[in-house]
C-alpha cells in the first residue's frame, strides 16, 4: 500500500479500507495547522490506486466502506474524480465511499458536477468548515467566506450527496467565543450537514496561530470559555444534527443527536459551567498545553 506524509481521518472511518488519493493538502495555509507542513500536495497516479486496491482486494476483500484517504481528494476534477470512484467500485462494488473536502473545492465544482461524481460512487464528503464567522475564517486563513459555506452547502443539498462537517472550538480567542458561535450557527442553519465532529484547537508550535499568540495578537481562550462556546453553539442550531464531540481535543465529550437530545445536553453543559472551578481550569490548561510536547 502507498502512503506519502502523514495520514489523518474521521474517527468514524476508523474501521475503512485506507486507498490514498492525494497526499497533503492543496491548501495548507492555515495558521493554526502543520500537519502537512513537510508534505507537498500530490495526487496519486491511477496505477498506483488501482495497484493498492489489487492489494487491499486480497487481504479484505470484504470491506464495507473505502477511506479515499488525502487531505483533499475532493479537489480533482469531476474528470479524475470519476476515474478514481469508477476505480473504486470495480474492486468494491457495494462499498461505502467517503472522503475530505474543503469549502474552496466547490467553487469550481456545479450542481452538476457533485451528481455526476456521486453517480459514480463517492457517497460521503466530510469538510473542515472550522467556523462560520467570517472574521475567524480571514484570521486563520482559510481561504474563504461564510457566503462561500452557504454556497458549498446549497449545492451538496441540490446535488443529494450526504455530508459531515468540522467545527473547531476556540479559533475566535478570548472573549470572542460566545458571540463567534452565534454567527457560526446562524451559517450552518441553513445547509444540511447530518454531521458534526466537535473539535477544539491547540495551538502548536510550528503554527502561525503559535506565533502570533506569543507576539500578543492572540489569546488563547479559556477552557470554561471553549465549554461556554459548545454550549452556546448547540443552542443556536435549530438543523437536525448528530454532534460528536468524542476527539482528543474535546474537554467535554459526548454524542448527540437534535433537536431530541438538545435540551439534555444543555443542561449537562449548564452544570458543567456551574460547577467550573479554578482547580478544573488549571488542570484542563494543563492537559491542553501538553499536547504542544506531543
Amino acid at each position: 500500500m502507498h502512503f506519502h506524509g502523514p495520514i489523518i481521518r474521521p474517527q468514524t472511518d476508523a474501521d475503512s479500507l485506507f486507498i490514498e488519493v492525494t497526499a497533503g493538502c492543496s491548501h495548507n495555509a492555515c495558521t493554526f495547522c502543520n500537519f502537512y507542513k513537510d508534505t507537498p500536495f500530490m495526487v496519486a497516479p491511477l496505477s498506483q490506486i488501482e495497484e493498492d486496491l489489487k492489494e487491499a482486494k486480497r487481504e479484505w476483500p470484504n470491506a464495507k466502506s473505502i477511506w479515499a484517504s488525502g487531505g483533499d481528494p475532493f479537489v480533482l476534477s469531476t474528470e479524475k474524480q470519476i476515474a478514481v470512484w469508477d476505480l473504486m467500485k470495480k474492486y468494491y462494488p457495494d462499498a461505502r465511499i467517503s472522503t475530505y473536502a474543503t469549502i474552496s473545492d466547490f467553487k469550481q465544482k456545479s450542481v452538476e458536477d457533485i451528481k455526476n461524481i456521486k453517480a459514480h460512487g463517492l457517497d460521503e464528503i466530510m469538510i473542515g468548515i472550522e467556523t462560520g464567522d467570517d472574521d475567524v475564517l480571514s484570521f486563520v486563513n482559510k481561504g474563504y467566506t461564510a457566503q462561500d459555506i452557504l454556497d458549498a452547502g446549497k449545492k451538496m443539498d441540490e446535488a443529494g450527496i450526504t455530508y459531515r462537517m468540522i467545527y473547531l472550538g476556540g479559533l475566535a480567542g478570548k472573549g470572542n467565543l460566545v458571540e463567534s458561535a452565534k454567527k457560526s450557527a446562524e451559517i450552518f442553519n441553513q445547509i444540511h450537514p447530518y454531521y458534526m465532529m466537535l473539535t477544539n484547537v491547540s495551538v502548536l508550535p510550528g503554527t502561525k496561530l503559535y506565533d502570533q499568540m506569543q507576539a500578543g495578537e492572540w489569546t488563547e481562550a479559556t477552557e470554561k470559555e471553549r465549554i461556554e462556546e459548545i454550549r452556546t453553539l448547540i443552542a443556536e442550531l435549530k438543523i437536525p444534527i448528530t454532534i460528536n464531540s468524542g476527539t482528543s481535543t474535546s474537554s467535554v465529550r459526548f454524542e448527540v443527536t437534535l433537536p431530541q437530545e438538545k435540551e439534555q445536553i444543555l443542561s449537562a453543559l449548564d452544570k458543567t459551567i456551574d460547577q467550573f472551578d479554578e482547580q478544573t481550569e488549571a488542570e484542563l490548561a494543563r492537559w491542553r498545553h501538553s499536547m504542544r510536547a506531543v
